[in-house]
């Protein structure tokens, strides 16, 4: 084992590249390393796993909790994260298949499978097993049960997201999931991206899109409470988070008259509010077999918990998954009847849980494109003309 400081050295270096550590471009530093009981420990050959929470400080204040799975080998040395040690992935499912502390199955659990990390960009780490399991290891943890969780149990047999196979937790705060691995999946932004690349109409798959997420509204209105929201309210919470995103994104200043009276519209309407997805875009669809599955149900990542797990409505999801068609036409060089093609189509997919007012849908999406003025402006400089093209418009 290396020593507490050497550990703790190693894992803020770990932390500082790693793509699931969202303040990695912050002021920053690692207060704490917390290491959690041995899930299995070094013997012979076999690595030892057990999990490593590296607790962050930032300069204005902010804290926040990471998980890191290590696999340490009876050679010593620094320990390697476990998802790129393919003997350390099979201890957990091993466990999962046991039922051992913090595992638990919720079927039948394959063993023997060849993991492979997922290469892809997330703020979670996936490691498929094969082409039956992903273990999907969450990184920010939070107090209580994950949404992705949480909404997976609930949505288990609609055919609109992936078969869920089992959790791991700890102390009453999950660390991972297992699920189905769809077969032969496309993530959604990759097949938009290249159909407005080679200039090909992506209608049809937006309107198969809306109509999977008008699926996904109605059996969360049905299965867990509802509420309704107060324009006024919503108005309110608008500006609200417009006045703090423009503390951290000045540019956002020259937009400020427009947006404000977008946000006015909202005013004295009462709308229906129930658990959406909460983060959806195209990257959270996936097509496999001719059809669409929605994953990743966590929420944006900038949230708090209790706002991604407050009602809200579904308008919300659909505003996202427009900003989504602005990316894919950005990145794949589409021209503008592509962008309003793929968007109109979706709407019409959606309309199967009723329309939307469209003050309504335009505040959400402005909401959403603020959002990601200060996302962009942390972690990806280079796709900040996205959001700030669609306040422009709204500009006119």
């Amino acid at each position: 084992m290396p020593t507490r400081a050497d550990l703790t050295a190693h894992l803020t270096r770990l932390a500082g590249e790693a793509r699931w550590f969202s303040g990695r471009t912050r002021d920053w530093e690692m207060t704490r390393v917390e290491l959690l009981p041995w899930i299995a420990e070094p013997a012979g050959q076999r690595p030892g796993v057990r999990s490593a929470v590296l607790h962050i400080r930032y300069a204005d204040g902010d804290t926040e909790r990471y998980h890191v799975p290590l696999a340490f080998h009876a050679g010593g040395g620094e320990p390697v994260e476990a998802v790129d040690d393919p003997e350390a992935m099979s201890i957990l499912v091993e466990c999962l298949a046991e039922e051992r502390d913090g595992f638990q199955p919720r079927q039948d659990i394959p063993l023997g499978l060849p993991p492979r990390r997922y290469g892809g960009e997330q703020s979670n780490t996936s490691v498929f097993f094969g082409d039956v399991l992903i273990a999907k290891v969450f990184r920010r943890l939070e107090e209580g049960r994950n949404l992705d969780v949480e909404l997976h149990e609930v949505l288990a047999d609609s055919g609109a997201v992936a078969k869920l196979f089992g959790t791991w937790s700890h102390g009453g705060v999950d660390l991972g999931v297992f699920l189905e691995a769809l077969p032969d999946p496309r993530d959604g932004f990759v097949v938009a991206c290249e159909a407005a690349e080679g200039d090909r109409p992506f209608t049809d798959e937006a309107r198969a899109l809306g109509e999977q997420l008008a699926l996904v509204h109605r059996l969360l209105a049905e299965r867990l409470p509802t509420a309704v929201i107060d324009g006024d309210a919503l108005s309110r919470t608008f500006v609200a988070r417009f006045e703090a995103a423009l503390r951290e994104a000045p540019l956002l200043e020259q937009f400020r008259s427009s947006v404000l009276t977008c946000f006015t519209e909202v005013r004295g309407m009462r709308l229906v509010a129930q658990r959406i997805h909460g983060d959806c875009h195209l990257g959270q669809a996936l097509l496999t077999g001719g059809q669409w599955r929605y994953v990743d149900f966590e929420g944006e990542p900038l949230k708090s918990l209790a706002e991604r797990r407050r009602p809200d409505s579904p308008c919300r999801d659909v505003a996202g998954m427009l900003r989504s068609f602005d990316y894919a036409a950005h990145i794949g060089g589409g021209e503008e009847s592509w962008r309003l093609g793929a968007r109109a189509a979706f709407i019409e997919g959606c309309a199967a849980t009723g329309r939307f007012p469209s003050e309504l849908l335009l505040a959400y999406e402005v909401d959403k494109a603020v959002y990601e003025v200060v996302y962009e402006s942390r972690n990806r400089p280079a796709f900040l003309p996205v959001p700030v093209d669609c306040l422009a418009r709204i500009n006119h």
